[in-house]
């Protein structure tokens, strides 16, 4: 439904110009009040309704009712799929959600279109169940109560809504035979294929769906992210050989070995959305290895030993040490001086693996009697739990209590039994054929060592000699068992490739000379190339070179080369001509993460990494880059009309305010007295409506800086008595035309007011503010009085300091809040200073106001009821009000009855000053800065504060402005004619020039630039800025250039009087060499103090 233009009207802001948009975009987009109970459309495009005219609209209703319930963000997120396309949901606002289709789906089983023999051929068995044969694993995850997951949580309970790259890692992941586990997102939220639901042990299946942290801890889910994010930024896969995994395979415990490596997946943005965790178990082979080393040291040590002594230290010291399957080993004996009768008397000799043998120093009974069984039967018996001997279940620290072990005896050349041998097994391994075979081996090494260090010495050559050729033997068996291994390695390699070429991203293995020794085929897909052509290409150079876009040929050669000659990985995006699916005429644009690889000589050997497409997100930025140069175009257009209305306002204003002040200032006796009267209200009147507009004007600009965060604090030292003073002061003429007594009190404080660090230009803005609204609601009142209160709190204040109800400050955005520390910093940068809370608060008597009116105060362009509408105003004051305090970290707040009258209340943060020198500048008018009062250190783009004025401490001049000779350059015939005459009414000389190059002429007939006492004198210049011919600060930059050529004898006194108010254009002004800046509309009061005091200031200076 396309929205009228009275409805679009209607429309809140953020969501008229998305309409707009929307309208005629070919994607289907549906806008929903969020806020409503039931479904609520607010806008549908026409691509939207063509889109889905075939769907139910119950199954519509249902799907984004569903939608709806779901979890909804402010950033784009994949919604669920309906009507066989992919959809985009974002929260617009508080109470609006768009959701737009992304992309259609491949055509579902059953459409009409032709297919080829495996087109036809659907694998989603997410989607369509129904379709897809399906087995045991896939229906227990279809029928999962996903719900009460994580990924339910964020995606919804049913698997079909899910984020479409994650449904298809699932499809292709979970048929597959090996173990593999999928961390998703940043969270990592886990889904796992059935061979990998045994390394969960009893955490499956609730390991299914959510996060690792919620699972097995956040110490684990920390170690894996940064796993994921190390890869990511070093372009290097992460690849773990042989490690250990306690797995309980059917009530065993057992030490199972995995090869893993995790393998990430990004999203059409080229970022990373998931890593799979490939495992491949190779239990068999590490134990074999170990057996192998051990089988190979004991042959080498045991050959070498000289005495049976030294055989027994090398046999117990390489079991100890190396061998993984054997817990401990204990090695008896026979004692050959027994004099016992019968049975023989066995002692240990040794044992591995204990920390302590002196329990097994004399073999019990049920051990003498396995020694005697394993004599007269196999060579290695095995011990089970019926026959097991107690003192043999020995508990080791690492693994558990041993429940297996091996026995076998150690005959002389005679066949007589010389010892025994009980071999442990570790409690994590499994005592299976084996192991039995691996410690029969050991029983042959140790038996025939002994037996050859026993022999004569020509008998122990020729033992030697045959234990010589078991020795190659044994090599030819390791040399048989290492080709095995290189096999099985071969195999996993063949692995990793097939997975590699069904990965989404491209991937490449170049050497240093840029031959390609590996490339996937989504790599020749990026690129466009066939893989045949690209090869042959590859023969004569760098074949990549042709499909780089002409524009990015020079880069791409840039890029390259510091792949050639960096050290550290590398991250770079460029175009080929290759186009997308989508755009075929439109170039491609590339990410490559490319990582060199170097030898010990620091020569270039290959150099691989990814290849991803980023020309979605490309897009997205190119079109995010140019709406925001829109915004900020408008935005400047915005500023500059609001400028331009100031401006030409305040030229009228000033004549006005003038024109007035003059005839205010009419002797009564020059007109009859009913006249005089008449005049005197009038000129009264008018004067009140050009101050009121004035006041409007200046709100705007304020407003329209703390829009822009342009507004900034500029503290000095204050005394809080003297801001409130200077208040009353600017009042006093209305307050007693009104007829309205004032007073000042001291609040009940717990610390001294003395001196404080403040901006008191925007602390008076507050209170003039407060004073106004309090004037307005006081003038007509039977009781009229206001009362002003001031006090200091070394915390915030509470609302029952001051009887009032402080309003929640707003919630500020990033940009606010890091403006607002920026503004703050120099109140923070004074350590030595103590932290102090001002609170000020004005009371009236006026007509008050209930409860929701009180609540509509403080917000944006909200006025008085229309009970008070009568007192004017533009809506902005209190609200500027509210902004000004929360920007000094402050609360602003109110008590209010109607028919009793106000309570205004607030505070600010400060620093307490304890010493403060009293010999400060000369003050200036509150439309006047001074150069000297400009904080440079701000910038340009700030706002700059007007000093405070010093109540009574302004000295007399010794000019006045009777003696002055004053040259007005003015454009305006009106301005300039009203402040001729009123400066010549005060006794003023009095030249006039309408531009800057009139003025440059004028000088020359000056004493300025005459060498004799025939030049006009001049006392100072009032020039104007924008002017025809030539303006004003191009004139005083000339001036002043003048000036220190020398040409000019002296320093000409000039103040700048302009209706540019904003302070960067005053501060512009003063940089180009202006004394002060007065800005229209202004009095002749208040410019006179400003002359007399700068002429004295330069007369002096000669």
């Amino acid at each position: 439904m396309m929205p009228s233009e009275a409805h679009l009207d209607e429309l809140p802001l953020e969501l008229r110009y998305l309409v707009q948009l929307a309208v005629d975009d070919n994607r289907p987009t549906v806008i929903l009040d969020s806020t409503k109970s039931q479904l609520t459309y607010v806008f549908k495009n026409l691509a939207f309704q063509h889109a889905l005219a075939q769907a139910s609209s119950h199954a519509l209703d249902d799907w984004l009712s569903a939608e709806m319930s779901s979890p909804c963000s402010a950033k784009a997120t994949l919604a669920g799929g309906f009507a066989n396309r992919e959809w985009i949901k974002k929260e617009i606002g508080a109470s609006y959600v768009v959701i737009y289709c992304k992309h259609e789906f491949v055509s579902p089983p059953g459409d009409s279109g032709e297919h080829g023999p495996l087109d036809s051929l659907v694998h989603d068995w997410i989607r369509f169940p129904d379709q897809v044969p399906t087995n045991a694993w896939i229906r227990y995850l279809l029928d999962y109560d996903w719900s009460s997951t994580a990924i339910g949580a964020v995606s919804g309970p049913h698997m079909y809504q899910w984020p479409a790259p994650l449904r298809e890692i699932i499809i292709s992941f979970m048929h597959c035979p090996r173990p593999r586990i999928i961390y998703w997102g940043p969270d990592l939220i886990q889904f796992y294929n059935e061979s990998a639901a045994k390394l969960f042990g009893a955490r499956h299946p609730a390991s299914l769906g959510n996060t690792q942290a919620d699972i097995w801890g956040q110490d684990l889910k920390d170690y894996t992210a940064e796993l994921i994010r190390s890869s990511w930024e070093e372009g290097q896969s992460v690849y773990n050989k042989e490690k250990m995994i306690l797995l309980d395979r059917e009530g065993f415990l057992e030490e199972s070995y995995f090869d893993w490596f995790l393998l990430p997946f990004t999203g059409s943005d080229g970022h990373w959305i998931c890593s799979v965790n490939c495992f491949n178990e190779v239990t068999p082979h590490v134990a074999r290895t170990n057996r192998d080393e051990v089988t190979y040291k004991l042959l080498e040590k045991t050959t070498r030993a000289t005495d049976i002594s030294s055989l027994w230290v090398e046999f117990l010291g390489i079991l100890d040490e190396e061998a993984d399957d054997i817990a401990y080993t204990l090695l008896y004996t026979v004692n050959e001086t027994s004099t016992a009768p019968g049975r023989k008397e066995y002692k240990l000799y040794g044992s591995s693996g204990l920390r302590s043998h002196a329990p097994f120093e004399n073999p019990s009974d049920d051990m003498i009697q396995v020694f005697e069984q394993a004599q007269g039967g196999e060579t290695v018996i095995s011990l089970t739990d019926t026959d097991f001997p107690p003192e043999l279940g020995i508990t080791m620290p690492d693994s558990g209590t041993v429940t297996s072990a091996f026995v076998f005896t150690i005959f002389d050349m005679k066949g007589l039994a010389q010892g025994s041998v009980v071999v442990g097994v570790n409690p994590r391994r499994r005592a299976d054929e084996n192991t039995k075979r691996f410690v029969y081996s050991l029983s042959e090494i140790l038996l025939k060592a002994f037996i050859i260090l026993q022999s004569p010495s020509d008998q122990r050559k020729i033992l030697h000699a045959d234990d010589s050729l078991s020795y190659r033997i044994q090599l030819e068996k390791l040399s048989r068992q290492l080709s095995i291994a290189t096999l099985k390695n071969e195999k996993d390699q063949e692995t990793f490739s097939r997975m590699a070429e069904n990965a989404p991203i491209g991937m490449f293995l170049y050497k240093g000379d840029g031959t390609p020794l590996y490339l996937n085929d989504r790599f020749l897909e990026l690129l466009g190339e066939k893989r045949d052509e690209y090869l042959e290409k590859a023969k004569t150079g760098y074949a990549w070179r042709d499909c780089i876009h002409p524009d990015d040929e020079e880069f791409s050669k840039d890029a390259w080369r510091a792949v050639a000659e960096s050290h550290q990985v590398l991250n770079f995006e460029f175009r080929v001509k290759a186009g997308t699916e989508s755009s075929p005429n439109r170039a491609r644009w590339l990410e490559v993460v490319c990582f060199p690889q170097r030898d010990e000589n620091d020569v270039l050997q290959t150099f691989q990494g990814y290849l991803t497409d980023v020309t979605s997100r490309k897009l997205t930025e190119a079109l995010t880059t140019e709406r925001m140069n829109a915004a900020i175009e408008t935005k400047r257009k915005a500023q500059n009309f609001i400028d331009m209305i100031s401006h030409e306002m305040r030229n009228p204003l000033s004549s006005i305010i003038q024109l007035t002040e003059s005839v205010i200032s009419i002797s009564p006796e020059t007109l009859p007295a009913e006249s005089f009267d008449t005049v005197a209200d009038a000129a009264h009147t008018i004067n009140i409506c050009a101050l009121h507009m004035k006041v409007i004007i200046d709100e705007v600009l304020t407003f329209s800086k703390l829009d822009s965060n342009l507004l900034v604090l500029a503290p000095e030292r204050t005394r809080p008595r003297e801001v409130v003073e200077k208040a009353l002061k600017m009042f006093e003429a209305e307050l007693k035309d009104a007829d309205i007594e004032t007073g000042v009190e001291q609040l009940q404080s717990d610390c001294a007011v003395g001196d404080v660090l403040c901006d008191p230009s925007r602390l008076l803005q507050i209170i003039i503010n407060l004073i106004t609204n309090a004037l307005k609601f006081t003038r007509k009142s039977d009781t009229r009085r206001i009362t002003l209160a001031y006090g200091s709190y070394f915390a915030p204040p509470s609302a029952q300091d001051c009887d009032v109800q402080f309003i929640k400050p707003r919630k500020k955005s990033q940009d606010d809040c890091d403006t607002v520390s920026a503004m703050l910093a120099a109140l923070d940068a004074d350590d030595d200073a103590d932290d102090v809370y001002l609170m000020f608060s004005v009371t009236d008597t006026g007509c008050g106001l209930t409860s929701e009116e009180s609540q509509m105060l403080f917000q944006r362009f909200s006025q008085a009821p229309k009970t008070y509408k009568q007192y004017g105003g533009s809506g902005l004051g209190l609200f500027i009000s509210r902004e000004l305090v929360e920007l000094q970290k402050g609360q602003i707040g109110l008590h209010s009855e109607a028919g009793v009258g106000s309570k205004f209340a607030f505070f600010i943060k400060a620093k307490r000053v304890v010493r403060v020198s009293r010999s400060g500048s000369v003050a200036s008018a509150e439309s006047t800065v001074s150069v000297k009062n400009i904080p440079h250190q701000l910038g340009g783009a700030f706002e700059t504060v007007k000093p405070l004025e010093k109540i009574d401490t302004v000295p007399r001049p010794k000019t006045l402005v009777k003696d002055m000779h004053v040259l007005i350059v003015e454009d305006n015939e009106i301005n300039l004619k009203v402040m001729s005459k009123q400066l010549r009414k005060l006794g003023c000389e009095i030249d006039t020039a309408e531009n800057g190059l009139e003025a440059l002429n004028y000088l020359s007939t000056t004493t300025y630039l005459s060498s004799t006492t025939k030049g006009t004198p001049l006392s100072m210049i009032l020039l104007d800025i924008e002017m025809p011919v030539m303006d004003g600060l191009t004139c005083i930059r000339r001036i002043r250039s003048l000036e220190q050529s020398g040409e000019i004898s002296g320093h000409i006194p000039v103040i700048a009087i302009t209706a540019n108010a904003r302070n960067e254009q005053i501060a512009t002004a003063i940089e180009a060499g202006m004394d002060s800046v007065v800005t229209k509309p202004f009095t002749i009061k208040d410019l006179v103090p400003q002359m007399e005091v700068l002429v004295d200031t330069w007369s002096g200076h000669g």
